[in-house]
């Protein structure tokens, strides 16, 4: 069976990750978004390109860790501790990108990006994406690669290249060292790891219900319409078979029919989202991502009966959480991964 790969084919209300680097706003369509990581050790050989601040161990393969400060000429800034790296899969590789922070990530309408008031040759900008008087450029990832793949090789000194930014204090070198080890035994096991951002939370629609996932817990978004499911014989009938994603199966569930009981209609929209576990491989099939909201732990309450379900008992599986006026069922993730109904052996 073929696996899912990663495509710049945008559709319209995608979600984007939007980052801060210097002063500026970039977007990276979630869908090549393989993980997001603070910063770790890199090794930094002498001979590479100026924008490259270092290598990486990934998933048993080296890749490069791009400081787009350097490809965009915006003003250095050294590297701390709470730097992060966007892992990024490209059409023929996966390398990570240095960002100063995670600032958003939400769903856009891509139809109202618009054209940049520049020439675009030799460059990799989709468009801009204003929103409130605040403008994000939205990055071509295809075209990013490319100009990666086709940049000149400069020689630099040491002082001009992205890995001089690096922390040389004991302490960081501790910290990123600790992080780079925990990180290459992490990716040993597991395909997916999920956004480190505390108590952020991606809604989507099942039917008429609004749910709410912790985004600790999601490992990508993979449309529906654009994977293959392989049916698995006497399983419930919630479970929809089974997708590989690099090599690895996965047991999707549509959430629809384990929580009411009904099918879901599969359109365009419908979204699989794999989950973080280190335990299990599971996905849910969901209508249609909606967006990202936070949620203090201390404003959720448990539901004390759902009541629409007969055929499972999902008291302890959904928090509800009210928001002007608004009612997010909130899946309790734990209490829905250990159940073992879920679950293909």
């Amino acid at each position: 069976m073929n696996e899912i790969t990663v495509t710049d084919n945008i559709q319209e209300n995608d979600i984007f990750i939007f980052v801060k680097i210097g002063s500026s706003s970039y977007a990276f369509p979630a869908l090549h978004v393989l993980e997001i990581i603070k910063l770790v050790e890199l090794e930094y050989p002498e001979k590479m390109p100026y924008f490259v601040a270092g290598i990486l161990e990934y998933k048993g393969k080296v890749i490069h860790i791009v400081d787009l400060r350097s490809v965009l000429k915006i003003e250095p800034k050294e590297y701390d501790a709470s730097t992060h790296i966007l892992i990024m899969q490209g059409k023929e590789n996966v390398y990570g990108i240095i960002v100063d922070y995670i600032s958003d990530i939400k769903k856009i309408d891509t139809s109202i990006i618009a054209p940049p008031p520049y020439s675009t040759e030799n460059c990799f900008t989709k468009g801009i994406y204003l929103n409130n008087g605040t403008s994000t450029v939205v990055i071509n990832i295809d075209l990013l690669e490319d100009w990666l793949k086709n940049a000149q090789e400069e020689n630099v000194s040491f002082s001009e290249k992205a890995s001089r930014l690096l922390p040389r204090d004991i302490k960081s070198k501790e910290i990123l060292h600790q992080r780079k080890m925990q990180l290459i035994e992490k990716t040993r096991n597991a395909p997916y790891k999920g956004l480190q951002n505390k108590d952020v939370y991606i809604s989507f629609i099942i039917g008429n219900n609004t749910y709410c996932l912790e985004i600790d817990y999601v490992g990508g978004f993979y449309k529906y319409l654009e994977t293959n499911i392989i049916k698995i014989p006497c399983t419930p009938d919630f479970i929809k078979g089974l997708i590989s994603i690099k090599g690895d199966y996965i047991t999707i569930i549509d959430l629809r029919k384990y929580f009411d009981n009904e099918f879901s209609n599969m359109t365009d929209k419908s979204t699989i989202i794999a989950i973080q576990s280190k335990d299990f491989k599971i996905g849910f099939i969901v209508d249609e991502i909606s967006n990202t909201m936070n949620i203090q732990s201390n404003e959720l309450f448990n539901n004390k009966s759902k009541g629409k379900n007969t055929k499972q008992d999902i008291r302890n599986e959904i928090i509800e959480y009210v928001k002007d006026d608004k009612l997010y069922l909130v899946l309790n993730i734990v209490e829905i991964l250990g159940n073992e109904k879920l679950y293909v052996g």
